[in-house]
């Protein structure tokens, strides 16, 4: 079994559902379109998006530098 330091990051979440296919701008399609990308929850959350093109995934990060 693997264990990961405490100072490593890991996302949230891994998904193969991704915001920019939905909006209609995926890169590999489109022209590149500038990161960071965030969302923000009603509790005032945000969440960093990040696109892995490469293998159809979006990560989905906590921003500790921007809590809203």
């Amino acid at each position: 079994m693997e264990t990961r330091s405490n100072t490593e990051p890991t996302p949230l979440m891994r998904c193969r559902y991704c915001l920019l296919h939905e909006m209609g701008h995926c890169r590999r399609v489109s022209p590149m379109h500038p990161e960071p990308h965030y969302l923000r929850l009603a509790n005032g959350t945000i969440l960093r998006l990040e696109f892995d093109c490469r293998h159809c995934e979006m990560l989905i990060w906590q921003d500790a530098n921007r809590q809203g």
